[in-house]
């Protein structure tokens, strides 16, 4: 059981972590955990209800993507066609005989929402969640083990991380599987964090043991959105792109927090956020009953806050 540790010690002060936890109350979160690598700075549960934490499971289906390959079933290089059947894209075959599992986890597919070209693939970088769908559909057909089986096999049961499941959502991919999305915790989320700022290790054991490829989780992914690398966002690029835009941002996405943070986002301020230099870990979940579009200047300000609080 974690526990909450002396913040003054660590160098963090106890007021400027209060305020961080008032602004993240006032702003609808659900829970909000930051653990030093000493014990918990912050814990706090405004709704103790598990909630679906919107892309912040791109965090985590990258770690099974890396999982699967040390454990032999997939390479990041292959083609998506040695795993699922031709022409489930819309593209020519030469054009989707391309695509490759690094091509999806650093969105760089070239194709819209129906899998058609609007884009060069390899290289045009646009946020793709139905692309990303089929990822998770290769990694059931090269394992032969249900999304839900993995997870939990590979990470939720060997974490700890028992609110945390996948669920059916009302959309569907193009060949009608229904998307799903990830309910989870921040506690549960830290979990996760911890064992990737580890290094894949856990209390002494070794979850994932491919520390090459937690670094190539945030090397920029594209020219295009360098910020982006394997689902994970960096901190320390000279431009960025966000979802749903073909505008560039100059500099980086947190301008006010360490330029080493690396973070899982997702929808409405959701994020699991690591930063080795501090020794931390964040999760931060959103109440659904907040979930607007005022979340999304949340991550600016709380980092403002929280780097305030530094003693």
């Amino acid at each position: 059981m974690l526990e909450l540790i002396d913040a003054k010690a660590h160098g963090w002060d106890p007021k400027g972590l209060q305020t961080v936890s008032d602004f993240a109350q006032s702003a609808g979160s659900a829970q909000l955990m930051i653990k030093h690598s000493a014990g918990l700075l912050i814990d706090a549960k405004f709704e103790a209800q598990p909630v679906d934490v919107f892309a912040v499971q791109k965090g985590l289906v990258a770690i099974l993507v890396g999982m699967a390959q040390e454990k032999g079933f997939l390479e990041i290089y292959d083609h998506i066609n040695h795993h699922l059947e031709p022409e489930w894209t819309q593209l020519s075959p030469w054009d989707e005989a391309k695509l490759n599992v690094e091509t999806l986890l650093t969105m760089t597919t070239g194709m819209d929402d129906a899998l058609g070209l609007c884009g060069e693939i390899n290289k045009t970088w646009r946020y793709n969640n139905v692309a990303y769908g089929y990822l998770k559909q290769l990694l059931e057909q090269s394992t032969g083990k249900t999304l839900s089986v993995l997870t939990d096999e590979w990470l939720t049961q060997p974490l700890g991380m028992s609110q945390t499941r996948w669920r059916a959502r009302d959309q569907v991919l193009p060949d009608g599987t229904p998307m799903t999305g990830l309910v989870s915790t921040a506690a549960d989320l830290v979990m996760l964090g911890d064992m990737i700022l580890n290094r894949g290790r856990v209390a002494g054991e070794t979850i994932f043991g491919d520390a090459y490829y937690l670094d190539d989780l945030i090397k920029p992914g594209s020219a295009m959105n360098p910020a982006w690398g394997w689902f994970w966002w960096n901190n320390n690029q000279s431009h960025f792109m966000l979802p749903g835009s073909d505008k560039t941002y100059a500099g980086v996405p947190l301008p006010d927090a360490p330029q080493d943070l690396f973070s899982a986002r997702g929808a409405f301020g959701n994020f699991l956020t690591i930063v080795p230099s501090l020794n931390i870990v964040v999760a931060r979940t959103t109440s659904p009953s907040s979930a607007n579009n005022s979340q999304k200047n949340f991550e600016g300000e709380f980092w403002r806050h929280l780097m305030a609080a530094r003693s």
